[in-house]
C-alpha cells in the first residue's frame, strides 16, 4: 500500500511525461487524450468528468507504447511498470486522477519539459546510461549506491531521463531489477 504522498508524486509525474508525449507538445507517439483537441471530444462523450477520463486515456497510451517497446521484459523497472508484480499500478488505479495537478499547456520542447520536472522533483536527478538499447530503451542506474533508493526517487530519475529524448523521437529509460 502506498501512502498518499507517494501516489500523488508518481501520478503527477507519469501525467507530466504523458502530458510531454501529446501530439501537440514532443509527438512522442499518437495521442491526443489531453491536448484542445482531445478535451473538445472528451467532453462531448462522457459528460461527468472528461478531464478524469482524459488522463486515464493519456496514462493507458503511455503504458500501452511503453509495453511496446519493452515486451515481456520483466526485469525492466519503467516509469509505468514500477514493480515486477503489478501492486504499485494497482494502487494508483483508485486514485481521482482530477485531483492531480497538471498544466493544459503543450509542452512543445525539451526545456521546457526540464522546467517542469524541475519543479516537481526539486533538483537535477543524477543517473549514468548504461546502454541504449533497440526500441530507444535506455537502461540506466542511479548513481547514488549508498543509500537503497526508495520507489520516489526511483520514479523521480525515470520521469528525469526521458529529457534525453528528442522532439519526435522518444526514449524509455529503465532500471533492470536484479
Amino acid at each position: 500500500m502506498l501512502d498518499s504522498q507517494t501516489t500523488i508524486t508518481i501520478l503527477a509525474l507519469q501525467l507530466l511525461i504523458a502530458r510531454a508525449a501529446q501530439k501537440d507538445s514532443l509527438s512522442w507517439w499518437e495521442d491526443d487524450s489531453l491536448t484542445p483537441s482531445g478535451k473538445y471530444l472528451l467532453e462531448r462523450l462522457f459528460m461527468v468528468d472528461p478531464d478524469e477520463v482524459g488522463r486515464r486515456l493519456a496514462l493507458e497510451a503511455a503504458r500501452v507504447r511503453y509495453r511496446a517497446a519493452f515486451g515481456e521484459d520483466r526485469k525492466a523497472l519503467h516509469l509505468f511498470r514500477l514493480d515486477q508484480t503489478g501492486e504499485v499500478e494497482f494502487d494508483l488505479r483508485e486514485v481521482n486522477l482530477s485531483t492531480i495537478p497538471l498544466s493544459s499547456a503543450a509542452i512543445q520542447t525539451i526545456d521546457s519539459l526540464r522546467r517542469l520536472l524541475l519543479e516537481q522533483v526539486g533538483s537535477p536527478m543524477s543517473y549514468e546510461v548504461v546502454g541504449e538499447r533497440f526500441s530507444n530503451r535506455w537502461e540506466i542506474k542511479l548513481k547514488d549506491k549508498s543509500l537503497k533508493p526508495d520507489l520516489v526517487q526511483i520514479v523521480k530519475t525515470l520521469a528525469w531521463a526521458t529529457l534525453e529524448g528528442e522532439p519526435g523521437k522518444p526514449v524509455f529509460p529503465y532500471i533492470r531489477h536484479t
